[in-house]
């Protein structure tokens, strides 16, 4: 059974006395349409998923189409839908605010980044990566820039992998960004020393092949989620060493972000 599906699993067994309150008000998808620090490129390939209970919320980024369908899920149980064969965004999405209800006293005292959006990314990739000693191997899974960025200032020799067509192939602080559905990810995590991913991982379904790697040759795994960030505690006992959870309205809306750390 998958890691998500094991998450499913266990909110459902704890939220089993509140199950026929669980309605979805609203679901509400779009496309961002963004720039990355540094590149005069406008990216396209970015859509989200934004689910309201009356009480709780969750979030999935996603790439493809936006199926305008799931209209037929709003005013229904979630749990119901769970059990439905429903895009893995939407799956996501749910389960994440599923555990915004199940972990609601965990979450509720969040730090604060603050500033601009490139402020708050900076300070995000600053806490992220402060365990990681200067001059590390770091494999970074999905192309963010100040990750990058703040790796390259500890000295670390960087490799960065990403599925998406419109960052295959360039450069970010002089670094390749390489096409992951090319690479033996076995062997870029066996032969570096700590990996940082994004929540991401669960949309396009390689979380589970990832953290069993990283278990099985003794590396260090970070996470940072704006996808499934309500969920990121859960993480840790599942063999993920580091959870950077950020919360709606993230980094890139105006004012402060708020967000939380979690490790082993």
């Amino acid at each position: 059974m998958s890691l998500l599906n094991l998450l499913i699993d266990e909110a459902k067994k704890r939220l089993s006395n509140n199950i026929g309150n669980l309605r979805i008000d609203n679901i509400i998808l779009g496309k961002s349409l963004y720039t990355i620090k540094g590149s005069s490129k406008v990216f396209t390939d970015m859509n989200f998923c934004l689910v309201l209970f009356e009480n709780a919320y969750g979030f999935s980024y996603f790439q493809g189409e936006i199926d305008y369908s799931l209209e037929k899920y709003v005013n229904k149980n979630a749990v119901d839908i769970l059990n439905k064969p429903i895009p893995i965004y939407l799956k996501i999405a749910i389960t994440d605010a599923l555990y915004l209800l199940i972990d609601n006293d965990l979450l509720k005292n969040k730090e604060v980044f603050k500033g601009d959006i490139r402020q708050k990314a900076t300070q995000r990739a600053t806490k992220l990566l402060d365990h990681i000693p200067d001059g590390s191997n770091v494999l970074v899974l999905g192309a963010a820039t100040e990750i990058i960025e703040e790796a390259k200032n500890k000295k670390c020799k960087i490799r960065i992998l990403d599925l998406e067509e419109q960052k295959i192939g360039m450069e970010i602080s002089a670094i390749n960004v390489s096409d992951g559905s090319q690479c033996d990810i076995e062997e870029e995590i066996k032969n570096t020393d700590y990996i940082v991913a994004t929540g991401m991982i669960f949309v396009s379904e390689t979380a589970d092949m990832i953290i069993e790697i990283v278990k099985s040759y003794s590396k260090h795994l970070s996470v940072y989620m704006e996808t499934g960030s309500n969920f990121g505690p859960q993480l840790i006992k599942h063999g993920v060493n580091k959870v950077l959870s950020e919360f709606f309205p993230y980094y890139d809306f105006f004012g402060d972000t708020k967000y939380l750390v979690f490790t082993k």
